[in-house]
């Protein structure tokens, strides 16, 4: 018969006496899973984001036209531009001073240089037009010959420079198919590496509490109450390595937020907050998928214990 002195009161007391014994090792091994966590997260953002990225530079090859003043006064910027749409192609303009303005992003007082020595933007109004296959590009050729006398770098629109171009974009998409399959790989041996840790912690946890163990067991203990408190031990332990890992998280990307911003006028919390669904989907699934599985491996753990002793 069981005694009723085994009760919900007994696992609290119980929890308590297991977070007060270890409690110095339970917050080094949560900052510890907390920190791999976190290096964790940052692979697999790199992972997930390189499909993007490799449809990104798939998108983004183009060619760059300088045009000269003379095009920018009559307009016929404007009129080349709209020609190239027509075609399909995907044109982004840019005049003589937001092409200084872009550049003065990462060279910083080039304005004030320039004004220092009297000397006028140098940088022209640019194209870039962006085609996708081989139509696209014959179609842009065609039009270019008829504003030749317009654009400063028509001899540098070769077959072979453009070539040379698609060959630099392949290598970077080859570039980035290895870095992604590297960082899924990081993120794999990172997840072993967290359980492994988790397994470790928890053998050295039940090994000073199998004479406990055995008295509740002499006393009528439930297999329930044997379990809950280490369960409850694991899962906070578990809470507070995830909460660290998003403190980690939100700390880096505020400084990243600012450089980006600085540098390349990118907001990185608007794009975030775009994904928003998508990233609490992931967060979801990776902490219930590593929480569940190290409860049933906690439970599995003193459950084996507890049939061995008697």
């Amino acid at each position: 018969m069981k005694t009723k002195h085994f009760g919900l009161n007994l696992i609290k007391s119980d929890t308590k006496t297991l977070l007060k014994s270890y409690r110095i090792p339970l917050i080094l091994i949560s900052i510890l899973m907390g920190v791999l966590l976190f290096v964790m997260n940052v692979f697999l953002a790199g992972a997930l984001y390189g499909n993007s990225f490799n449809l990104q530079m798939k998108e983004k090859l183009g060619v760059y036209l300088y045009l000269s003043d003379a095009a920018t006064q009559d307009h016929t910027d404007a009129a080349l531009k709209s020609a190239l749409e027509e075609k399909g192609l995907k044109v982004d303009y840019a005049s003589k001073q937001e092409s200084l303005e872009f550049v003065e992003k990462r060279i910083p007082d080039l304005t004030s240089t320039l004004r220092k020595y009297n000397l006028e933007n140098p940088l022209p109004a640019t194209l870039y037009v962006r085609y996708g296959d081989q139509n696209e590009f014959a179609a842009m050729k065609g039009v270019l010959e008829n504003y030749k006398t317009q654009i400063l770098n028509m001899d540098d629109l070769s077959d072979n420079a453009i070539k040379t171009q698609e060959k630099r974009v392949l290598n970077v998409i080859n570039l980035s198919n290895f870095l992604q399959s590297f960082a899924y790989f990081v993120v794999l041996a990172l997840v072993l590496t967290i359980i492994a840790f988790a397994i470790f912690f928890l053998k050295t946890i039940f090994s000073h509490f199998i004479e406990d163990i055995q008295a509740k067991k002499l006393l009528g203990a439930t297999s329930r109450q044997i379990v809950q408190p280490f369960l409850n031990v694991i899962f906070m332990s578990l809470s507070f390595a995830f909460v660290l890992a998003i403190v980690l998280l939100v700390g880096g990307l505020i400084p990243l937020d600012s450089y980006l911003s600085a540098l390349f006028g990118f907001d990185l919390f608007g794009y975030l907050s775009g994904l928003a669904i998508d990233l609490l989907a992931v967060g979801v699934i990776e902490i219930g998928g590593i929480m569940l599985l190290l409860l049933c491996i906690s439970y599995r753990f003193v459950m084996k214990l507890h049939r061995k002793l008697k």
